[in-house]
């Protein structure tokens, strides 16, 4: 996360810029020096005087006017790379040529007859500086005449290079003549950050070797009389100084503007006004000016944080004024290692919180923490025109966080995972220890206990895609049944030992007390329910030993429930019940084998089992078979009353 607030990834940079520029909407907004004014090729004036380009004779008379009203110097964002045609000259030897008619043009004003030649003559008479345009596609404008920057480039360490400048291979020009009579010029390139909003401006391009200024640098420097130095350092540009000015750079010599306000935020005379004397001098007196359009269709629209779309004699207004201020947005070197120590120390601090603390101590580090780089981020924009972008440092808090506490929600789920395996273990071993007492009245073996519980699940698994069980055989439901059918006959320790225990077949009264093992066993566990609540795994072994004696049609016991009426659970545990004591030997009886006990199932079927359960038994036969030979074991219980 630290190398990534050095060398920030496309997406960062992305979200960077959008930062910005909603805390630059939000500041305060920067007074005007006041020093700044556009004369605009606007609307009005396209309507008084025609349509653009206008004969260049009249742009001389503009610039004059400007000159003669006091202006400090003006800058043309504008291109005057062809002849003019309007030249009566030029155009009366078109007409020759094309049309063989002579224009009588003996008596009329110079100016008219070489409009290019005027326009030189005003610019001579300066200060003015033209603009025009880089091309970084082509190589082209070998004769364009350009004037390079009186610069000086100054390697901090011994380890600085010039390569970091922008290098551009061609230019589009104004016309040699113009160029040359002007004295001073500029490019009026910008470079829209990638997601195409203006937020930073060239100082400085190399061409052919050379170093050339902008065009709002141009008019600065025309204006203050002073040269420029470059501080270069390691990883690029850092600064620019003008005089005692020192204006921060990036590392590809860009400035990073400080936004006065949108459209029309620096004084906008109209050119049209100025030619008619009807402007007031004040406006220009003084004054830097740049003579560009906001008419539509004329000007280049940009995108920039606090604009839609603003027009780039603006964006240059807006460059001029921050050098005049020295008040650029600052992308200082030290803002990265203190980035870089806003990501670790909050997050080395955060790890040590939340390995030590509830993962709430933890957010309520996090949302402070966060809020004060967020508000302190946007304070140094605002009030010291330094952006540290605050992305990075929240997003690593936040990452930290959201890891740290997804790794003990990990932990705990494994230690809950952990305890409820001990918990099933335990209650397992709880199951066991109950049926083995219950065993050690009755003499029965431990394989009798295994086959049902075998059994029983087979059933539940063969039934659970049926319609009438669905709704309750989850592998939950049917894991619980596997668990607690042990407990079908726990209700056999309340047996007195005469009966429980008796080798020869029970009279009808001793009969109906073994039948009360059932309510015995409901009664002992309702009592742990008592203790515990309300709980399904207690709810289940209840209802399995109350109600595996109950039979389908109504006549079981000890409450003679009918159908339906009976639990599921009862249901199933009644059918493994039986099947086993049917294949397995008693007192009164010999084993009966497996075939003849799947007959005794299937005519019972609708009278002692429910039919559904009845017809599951009979598909697993194989199943109950292999049940019963691998738990096979001995043991015998008392012969019931003759008839029952």
């Amino acid at each position: 996360m630290g190398g990534l607030c050095i060398r920030p990834s496309p997406l960062i940079a992305f979200l960077d810029g959008k930062i910005y520029d909603s805390f630059l909407r939000s500041s305060p907004r920067q007074p005007l020096t006041g020093s700044v004014a556009i004369v605009d090729l606007d609307e009005s004036s396209i309507a008084a005087l025609g349509q653009w380009p206008w004969p260049r004779y009249r742009v001389a008379r503009l610039l004059g006017k400007i000159r003669d009203a006091g202006a400090s110097v003006t800058g043309m964002d504008m291109l005057f790379a062809e002849p003019d045609r309007t030249s009566l000259a030029s155009l009366s030897r078109e007409i020759r040529r094309d049309l063989g008619v002579d224009i009588v043009t003996a008596g009329l004003p110079r100016e008219t007859l070489d409009s290019d030649g005027s326009l030189a003559e005003a610019l001579a008479g300066g200060p003015f500086v033209l603009g025009y345009q880089f091309d970084f596609d082509a190589v082209r404008g070998k004769d364009c005449v350009l004037h390079p920057l009186n610069a000086a480039i100054r390697t901090t360490g011994g380890a600085g290079s010039p390569e970091a400048f922008f290098d551009a291979p061609g230019a589009i020009c104004n016309l040699p003549a113009l160029a040359r009579a002007a004295g001073a010029s500029g490019f009026f390139n910008v470079t829209p950050d990638p997601d195409g909003v203006v937020r930073r401006v060239p100082m400085v391009i190399r061409h052919g070797g050379k170093y050339y200024p902008s065009l709002a640098l141009a008019v600065y420097l025309r204006a203050r009389g002073s040269g420029a130095v470059f501080e270069v350092g390691s990883e690029g540009i850092e600064a620019m100084r003008l005089g005692r000015k020192t204006i921060p750079l990036d590392r590809r010599g860009n400035m990073l503007l400080n936004f006065r306000g949108g459209r029309r935020t620096f004084p906008h005379v109209p050119a049209s006004a100025v030619l008619d004397g009807t402007a007031d001098p004040a406006a220009i007196r003084g004054k830097l000016i740049l003579f560009g359009t906001t008419a539509t269709g004329l000007h280049e629209m940009r995108t920039t944080p606090l604009e839609a779309a603003q027009p780039g004699v603006e964006i240059h207004a807006t460059v001029i004024d921050d050098l005049l201020a020295a008040d650029p947005i600052a992308l200082p070197r030290w803002g990265r290692g203190l980035l870089v120590l806003l990501v670790l120390f909050p997050g080395i601090l955060l790890t040590v919180l939340l390995s030590s603390a509830r993962a709430a101590w933890g957010l309520a580090a996090v949302l402070p923490s966060s809020a004060g780089i967020w508000m302190g981020s946007w304070w140094l924009l605002a009030h010291r025109q330094v952006f540290l972008p605050p992305l990075m440092p929240v997003a690593t808090l936040a990452l930290i966080f959201t890891v740290l506490t997804s790794l003990r929600y990990l932990q705990t789920e494994r230690e809950v995972r952990e305890r409820t395996r001990k918990l099933a273990l335990t209650q397992d071993a709880i199951i066991q220890s109950l049926a083995a007492l219950a065993e050690t009245r009755h003499h029965e073996t431990g394989g009798h206990i295994q086959r049902t519980r075998h059994y029983m699940r087979t059933l539940a698994l063969r039934l659970r895609d049926h319609p009438r069980f669905r709704h309750y055989l989850d592998d939950a439901s049917i894991d619980l049944l596997f668990r607690l059918a042990p407990l079908h006959d726990i209700g056999k320790v309340g047996v007195p030992d005469q009966i429980l225990l008796k080798p020869a077949r029970l009279t009808l009264e001793e009969y109906e007390e073994m039948k009360r093992h059932t309510l015995y066993g409901s009664e002992t566990i309702r009592l742990a329910r008592n203790f515990l609540g309300v709980d399904s795994f207690l709810q289940v072994a209840d209802e399995i030993a109350l109600n595996h004696h109950e039979r389908w049609d109504g006549t079981g016991y000890p409450r003679g429930l009918h159908g339906n009426e009976i639990p599921i659970p009862g249901r199933l545990m009644a059918a493994a019940d039986a099947y086993d004591a049917i294949i397995s030997p008693r007192l009164y009886k010999p084993a009966i084998p497996h075939e003849e006990a799947l007959r005794i199932v299937r005519n019972l079927k609708g009278v002692f089992f429910d039919p559904d359960v009845a017809d599951a038994l009979l598909e697993s036969a194989e199943e109950f078979r292999e049940i019963a030979s691998r738990f096979a074991s001995g043991g015998v219980e008392p012969e019931p009353p003759q008839g029952v």
